[in-house]
C-alpha cells in the first residue's frame, strides 16, 4: 500500500532540504571585512612609478605594514628604480619589465642582472605563446641567472589574451625546473588551467591580483573548486612533491599603495571563505616569496 503525503508535509520536507543545502555554503553576509595580516608581507605585484609622490606613499604604507614588494620597473625607469631599491632594501625587491620581443632581450636581461635587479616582470606574451621556441634562449638564460619571473596571464586591458594562457607557463616550468615563476592573475579566466599547472609544477605560483577578486566579491568560496587537492596529497595521480593547494597562491595587489588595505580585505575574504589556515596564510602573504628570493624574514 502506497503511503500518501499531504501537500503541507511535502512542502515542509522541501524547506528542510533547502535549509540543509544552504547551510553547507559560506554565508557571505557573515563574512565581516577582515584586514588582519601576518606580521610580514611581500606583495608580489606592484608597478613602480618614477615619481617622488609614489616613492613617498609606497614607503609610508609598506613600512606601516612591515611589508616588502616586488616593484615592477619599466625599461625607461631602470636607473632611478634600482637606486630607489638599493636605498630601501628592506622594502623593495626590484624587477625589470623587459620586453619579450625586443631584439636585444638577452642583453636587456643581462644588463638588469648586472645592475642588481632580482627578477623580471611584469612580462607580456603579446605575439607568441610563452612556450614558443622563440623564447627558449630567454628562459635558459633567466634560469641560469636565478631570476624569478612574473608573467602576465589572462586578459589584458587592451583586449589581447590569446598568447597569455597559463598552460604555456606550465610548459616552461616543466622544462626549466630551476626557473621560478610567480605569474599574475591566476590565469583569469583560465583558473583551472592555472591551478593544474601549479599543482604539477613545484616552481610555478600565481597571485590573485587584478579583477578576479572583484568579480567574485559575492562568491569568495569560488576558488576552492580550483584549489582542490590539499586532501588528496599522497593519493594516486598526485605529484610526490605536492604541497597544500593554497601554498601555490601568493599575495599581490597590482594597485597603488593607497589601495593596499583594500586588496588585503579582498584577499582575506577569499581565504576566509575557503577555510585557509593561518600557517598557509603566512606563506601566501610573504613566507613563500621570501623563500623563493632567499630573504630573511624580519621581525616587526
Amino acid at each position: 500500500m502506497k503511503k500518501k503525503y499531504s501537500l503541507l508535509s511535502v512542502l515542509a520536507f522541501l524547506f528542510l532540504v533547502g535549509c540543509n543545502q544552504s547551510s553547507s555554503k559560506p554565508n557571505i553576509e557573515t563574512l565581516k571585512p577582515n584586514y588582519s595580516t601576518p606580521s610580514f608581507i611581500i606583495d608580489d605585484h606592484v608597478h613602480y612609478r618614477a615619481t617622488d609622490a609614489f616613492e613617498k606613499s609606497f614607503l609610508e604604507v609598506y613600512t606601516r605594514h612591515n611589508a616588502m614588494a616586488c616593484l615592477l620597473m619599466s625599461m625607461a625607469d631602470l636607473d632611478r628604480g634600482i637606486a630607489f631599491a638599493k636605498a630601501h632594501p628592506d622594502r623593495v625587491i626590484p624587477y625589470a619589465a623587459i620586453i619579450l620581443d625586443s631584439p636585444t632581450v638577452l642583453e636587456d636581461v643581462q644588463r638588469a642582472y648586472d645592475m642588481g635587479f632580482k627578477g623580471l616582470g611584469e612580462l607580456f606574451a603579446r605575439h607568441f605563446d610563452y612556450n614558443d621556441p622563440k623564447y627558449e634562449p630567454l628562459w635558459t638564460l633567466v634560469e641560469k641567472l636565478g631570476m624569478p619571473i612574473a608573467p602576465h596571464t589572462g586578459n589584458l586591458s587592451d583586449g589581447l589574451m590569446a598568447h597569455l594562457r597559463p598552460a604555456g607557463l606550465a610548459d616552461i616550468t616543466a622544462m626549466h625546473p630551476k626557473l621560478i615563476v610567480h605569474a599574475a592573475h591566476f590565469g583569469n579566466p583560465w583558473y583551472e588551467e592555472a591551478a593544474e599547472g601549479a599543482r604539477r609544477n613545484s616552481n610555478l605560483y600565481f597571485d590573485l591580483s587584478g579583477s578576479s577578486l572583484v568579480k567574485k566579491e559575492n562568491d569568495p568560496g569560488f576558488w576552492a573548486q580550483w584549489l582542490w587537492w590539499t586532501d588528496a596529497i599522497g593519493k594516486a595521480h598526485m605529484p610526490k612533491n605536492a604541497v597544500p593547494a593554497w601554498e601555490k597562491i601568493v599575495f599581490g595587489s597590482d594597485e597603488g599603495p593607497d589601495q593596499f588595505e583594500e586588496n588585503i580585505r579582498r584577499f582575506n575574504k577569499a581565504l576566509d571563505a575557503c577555510g585557509v589556515p593561518d600557517s598557509i596564510r603566512a606563506k601566501c602573504y610573504g613566507l613563500t616569496m621570501a623563500r623563493l628570493h632567499g630573504i630573511k624574514v624580519p621581525v616587526k
